[in-house]
């Protein structure tokens, strides 16, 4: 028995640590992320050269403080939002019954945008609103949580919370995508 629960707190102990250190490579990509110098984005081939940026850029976004690095967080929103202005795959829907948030906390939009940007990309469906609309709302709901100490308390983001909470934001986004 002894032996059994020893071998069962190495297993623990080994999933943990590889745990720990896939995540510490993943925060140290996203924060060895730069934006871009003088990117081209002026024809639909312009665009796909720049896809694995805008996933670091994305990222960056969600694994930086809001109030760190605030004048590399303009560039990188700069280039995200132009790259997504023109992305002949990536097309983003902005439907009031679900960016509920964009008056109250406009910070949170980027965040929406970069998340549903990252599911097209990452999945390669660039037509699957319910679930590109969820990963948009998804990554505002972990922003959120992980800035709250730099952000007003919004409301419309609490609600999200709650249904995610409670198993229920699947459904929502199902019936308003």
């Amino acid at each position: 028995m002894l032996h059994e629960t020893n071998q069962t707190f190495n297993t623990m102990k080994r999933t943990f640590t590889i745990l720990m250190l896939i995540t510490t490579s993943l925060v140290l990509n996203a924060q060895d992320f730069e934006v871009p110098k003088d990117y081209k984005l002026v024809e639909a081939e312009d665009y796909a050269p720049y896809e694995q940026d805008i996933l670091d850029c994305v990222d960056w976004l969600m694994n930086t403080p809001l109030n760190k690095q605030t004048e590399k967080r303009i560039n990188a929103n700069k280039f995200l939002l132009q790259w997504l202005t023109g992305s002949p795959n990536v097309h983003i829907e902005i439907k009031p019954e679900i960016v509920t948030f964009i008056s109250t906390t406009p910070d949170l939009i980027m965040i929406f945008m970069g998340g549903w940007a990252k599911y097209s990309l990452e999945s390669r469906k660039f037509d699957d609103k319910i679930n590109e609309t969820l990963k948009g709302i998804e990554s505002v709901i972990e922003f959120y949580q992980k800035n709250r100490e730099f952000l007003k308390k919004d409301k419309h983001v609490e609600k999200y919370i709650k249904m995610q909470e409670k198993g229920k934001l699947n459904e929502y986004i199902e019936k308003n995508a």
